[in-house]
């Protein structure tokens, strides 16, 4: 057996030597958990919700990303930039669909077969739509 410093202390189970505890102040586990791999799903939602500065009538902003994009494309789309003007036609056209089918559609007494159904033809009517706005063949995965 060790030998103790106290003889009425006993080592077992949770119970581990004095001598071998951590100190006050030591981890467990100095490196800690190593960081997660991002997917690219969720690197591009970062840096698309991270805040960017920007120039708006005089005054220096800090605004996330996907609002910056937003009014850039609307920007160039008021100076006359047409694949702009055409691809804010395209979005604002989507976005008056899912808002009305929002408001038309009550999911939940959809089978589940007509909810895919309907978000097939959903999904193929928004890729006819941005291959017209882009000008390329449809070959989207």
């Amino acid at each position: 057996m060790t030998k103790r410093k106290s003889e009425n202390y006993q080592v077992g189970y949770g119970k581990p030597p004095k001598e071998r505890r951590f100190k006050p102040g030591q981890s467990g586990n100095p490196s800690g958990r190593p960081k997660k791999c991002l997917t690219l799903i969720e690197l591009v939602a970062h840096e698309v919700k991270r805040k960017r500065p920007i120039v708006e009538d005089g005054q220096r902003l800090r605004i996330e990303t996907d609002r910056v994009l937003v009014k850039r494309l609307i920007d160039l789309a008021l100076k006359g930039n047409l694949r702009a003007l055409s691809l804010m036609m395209t979005l604002i056209q989507q976005i008056r669909e899912i808002e009305s089918a929002k408001i038309e559609r009550d999911y939940d007494a959809m089978s589940m077969e007509e909810i895919r159904a309907d978000f097939e033809r959903l999904r193929a009517t928004t890729r006819a739509d941005l291959t017209r706005a882009k000008g390329i063949d449809d070959t989207f995965p």
